[in-house]
């Protein structure tokens, strides 16, 4: 069979299909009734033999058929029920033929129509054969009963030739219907795997939106073309506050109106974080405000190229409005309490310089102002870095200084406390170790280290202090053997404001400022500042500024 033939049987069977079984059946015995009756109008048929009983039980078979193909719902019934119509045609063209006398011929000829009917039927091939070529055996073997004992050779050639004929048609019929039939299964389980992986797919598309939907962060797909895919619940609900409208996302999501971290300027169009993540940029929590002033929500952008050829990206937008309301809130707090300490602490220092002016002072009286002045002018310059921590500003009177001597006298400083908390310093110094650098920055970032090592350490610990010169450094390092930082918070611990869950949970004393404030120390002066820590074991951090040279 060619392939057009192919095509032609298909849309034939699709044809059927979509009649709907009762059509099916109607149109599969159509053929046979409109045979007989080209045959009994335009052949012989006498008045006669229109009145032979079996000619006219043929007749009603006939009609009753035909009443049975309207009438039964075969819906309802089995895949192979229909067959039973073309069984009983041949029992019809039986009485037809056996019953009509010879005045008809060919009658048996017409038992072609119901060979086909089987023998393209979804019947297992040997029934269907064994049916093909009993049926027609039956029409023509009253031929041969009634030329017995001596049937002449055509009786016999009409009795041998019929059934082998149709049972020829049945055998060429299943052949050629064969490979149909295996396509036809091959595209039914075809068809039945697609569905399940349809299923699937839906199941996990109502998944996927689900948990999207359940996230707190604001997810955005991007195609490599820029289109955006998707967006879930929370992010229309972020155009939404934004006093945005959220009914076109996510097409509408290359127009976004943002805003520059300082919340003024624009970002440009190829700085939207959606053309970024699709021309495959990474970016790691820069914030953008979006909406117009009074409504604007500042989100913190995340994104990530999609693996494989079909590129595309996803996009985090976490909410951090609140968050960055609080940092600013608490950079208030701070500059307004740092200002307020600035007035007594100038008032102070007056008084303790004219305290020290007073003429006949005792040396032992004297001592004690001129550390009590000390101790006030630091409280001022503190004060004073907090004022200027906010914009990272940290003011250097770098000179020439040996910074073996300054960390052995803030080490000297120590003490007291150190002798308080029953902490033991082992002090480990090089001198000199000559550097340019500010001498009240270098001790201030001393004191803050050591101050942290102390009230991190239990009773009866050791504090080590070390200072020495290592291809043109000065390190500073400052070891205790206390809690320990956890790994998931190293890498916040020199931010400002942070201090651990542990620290908390010890209740020991602190703001956060120290390490950020000994970091920035450190960067201004050239340097680094770095941490090695093992839970429960302790931390080591190393201050390093370049050494003078020469």
């Amino acid at each position: 069979m060619t392939v057009s033939d192919q095509l032609l049987v298909r849309r034939a069977a699709r044809l059927l299909q979509e009649l709907g079984p009762r059509s099916r059946v109607v149109l599969s015995q159509l053929p046979l009734v409109l045979a007989l009756a080209v045959v009994f109008t335009a052949g012989p048929a006498s008045s006669e033999m229109r009145l032979r009983p079996g000619f006219l039980l043929g007749l009603l078979l006939q009609l009753a058929l035909a009443v049975l193909c309207f009438a039964v719902p075969w819906w309802r019934l089995g895949e192979n029920a229909p067959l039973a119509i073309p069984l009983v045609d041949f029992v019809s063209l039986w009485f037809l033929r056996n019953g009509g006398g010879a005045e008809v011929t060919g009658l048996g000829s017409l038992a072609a129509f119901p060979v086909i009917w089987i023998a393209a039927s979804t019947l297992t091939s040997g029934w269907a054969l064994i049916l093909c070529a009993v049926g027609p055996l039956a029409i023509v073997l009253p031929t041969l009963l009634n030329a017995l004992p001596s049937p002449s050779p055509g009786e016999w050639t009409v009795f041998v030739s019929l059934p082998l004929i149709m049972l020829a048609t049945a055998v060429a019929i299943r052949i050629a219907g064969a490979g149909l039939r295996v396509q036809e299964r091959q595209l039914r389980a075809a068809q039945g795997h697609l569905h399940r992986l349809l299923e699937r797919a839906e199941e996990s598309e109502r998944l996927l939106a689900g948990i999207l939907d359940t996230a707190e962060i604001g997810i955005v797909a991007v195609s490599p073309d820029a289109a955006t895919a998707r967006c879930n619940r929370r992010f229309r609900q972020m155009l939404d506050d934004a006093g945005l409208p959220s009914e076109g996302a996510p097409t509408s999501l290359d127009r976004l109106p943002l805003r520059e971290r300082e919340g003024r300027t624009p970002v440009p169009p190829d700085r939207q974080p959606i053309a970024r993540a699709a021309a495959g940029e990474h970016i790691d929590g820069e914030v953008m405000w979006l909406g117009p002033a009074g409504r604007a929500r500042a989100l913190s952008v995340r994104a990530r190229p999609l693996d494989g050829d079909g590129g595309g990206a996803v996009l985090a937008f976490g909410d951090v409005t609140q968050l960055l309301e609080d940092v600013e809130a608490k950079t208030d707090l701070v500059r307004t309490v740092a200002h307020e300490f600035r007035t007594p602490l100038t008032a102070v220092l007056g008084h303790l310089d004219l305290a020290l002016e007073t003429p006949d002072l005792p040396a032992g009286l004297g001592r004690r102002i001129g550390l009590a002045q000390a101790g006030a002018e630091r409280l001022l310059r503190i004060a004073s870095d907090l004022l200027t921590s906010s914009a990272e500003l940290l003011p250097l009177a770098p000179s020439r200084v040996d910074v073996g001597q300054v960390v052995r006298e803030r080490a000297e400083s120590a003490l007291p406390a150190a002798a308080r908390a029953d902490i033991a310093i082992d002090l480990d110094v090089d001198q000199p170790l000559p550097a340019r650098a500010d001498p009240f920055r270098v001790g201030q970032a001393v004191d803050n280290l050591l101050s942290n090592a102390i009230k991190y350490s239990p009773s009866g610990g050791t504090v080590t202090l070390s200072a020495r010169a290592e291809d043109g450094w000065i390190t500073i390092g400052v070891a205790d053997t206390g809690m320990g930082i956890r790994p998931e918070d190293r890498p916040m611990v020199f931010e400002r404001f942070f201090r651990s869950d542990d620290a908390r949970r010890a209740h020991i004393p602190g703001v956060g400022l120290g390490l950020a404030i000994t970091k920035t120390i450190a960067e201004r002066h050239g340097g680094e500042l770095a941490c090695v820590s093992t839970p429960g074991a302790g931390s080591t951090f190393t201050f390093r500024i370049p050494a003078a040279a020469g």
